[in-house]
């Protein structure tokens, strides 16, 4: 009987590859990487977008919200609950945007009734040290500097299948909130030279993850909010729109909500 130890495995071979991986799980990013932040989900969602993962950001601003899940078409106001960190709930602001004739079922198509609703929440939670307007313009230096001074907005735009900006002339409208902002490399004061260096820090309501975005494109994509998706008609809900609809003065277009203070 023959007393032998087992044959041990072949060595692998010398053109083996082991894959590179940049994260440890599913969403948490290898060590190596985005050492500059020890936010992890910044961390994550750079990662996710292959943004800065070896060598630290020209200038980033960061103010981490807590996700709220939207239920029914309350994405405006789970954005706004999540601006107040759940101060006011979605539910609460739903009772209150029905008293005021704002909405039906929690739909927000006008970014005037959303800076009014603010205005009263604001008042509801007893927020005295912050400000908030109604801006035009969301591409630009002074929205820039002021993200990076720590504004927070208030967005609305076209929602794609994976809920990043698109252009569907409004038919897939969504808000969303803005909490910060990374600037790639030095622009030598040129901030909108190259839409490639900038890019904004996000939440909404259909997801529990942060966002990573260009920002022109939620500009591109906050200017095309023209008209209601006509087939929102057939699906048995009853929707309040504003004098001169979506893309008129009163509704979204080229509209949106900056915070400062919060």
């Amino acid at each position: 009987m023959s007393t032998d130890p087992p044959v041990p495995p072949p060595l692998p071979a010398d053109n083996a590859i082991t894959p590179l991986k940049l994260y440890q799980t599913q969403n948490s990013p290898n060590d190596s990487i985005c050492q500059w932040t020890t936010e992890l989900e910044l961390r994550e969602v750079c990662a996710k977008s292959n943004i800065c993962l070896y060598k630290p950001p020209h200038q980033f601003k960061y103010k981490n919200f807590k996700a709220i899940t939207q239920v029914g078409p309350t994405c405006g106001l789970v954005a706004l609950s999540m601006l107040l960190n759940g101060e006011v709930g979605p539910n609460e602001l739903l009772n209150i945007v029905i008293a005021e004739g704002y909405s039906n079922n929690g739909e927000m198509f006008s970014c005037q009734n959303m800076a009014q609703l603010v205005e009263k929440v604001f008042n509801l939670a007893k927020i005295n040290n912050a400000s908030f307007q109604l801006r035009h313009g969301l591409y630009s230096k002074e929205i820039i500097l002021e993200l990076l001074n720590g504004a927070t907005l208030l967005v609305a735009y076209d929602a794609d299948c994976n809920h990043s900006p698109c252009l569907r002339h409004g038919h897939t409208a969504h808000w969303a909130i803005v909490c910060g902002i990374i600037i790639i490399d030095d622009p030598n004061g040129n901030y909108l030279s190259d839409p490639n260096n900038i890019y904004i820090f996000c939440r909404h309501g259909k997801s529990k993850y942060l966002a990573m975005w260009r920002l022109a494109d939620l500009d591109s994509s906050n200017k095309n909010l023209n008209e209601f998706n006509p087939k929102k008609k057939e699906d048995g809900l009853l929707y309040i729109l504003p004098e001169g609809g979506m893309g008129g003065k009163n509704g979204l277009k080229g509209q949106f909500i900056m915070v400062k203070g919060l």
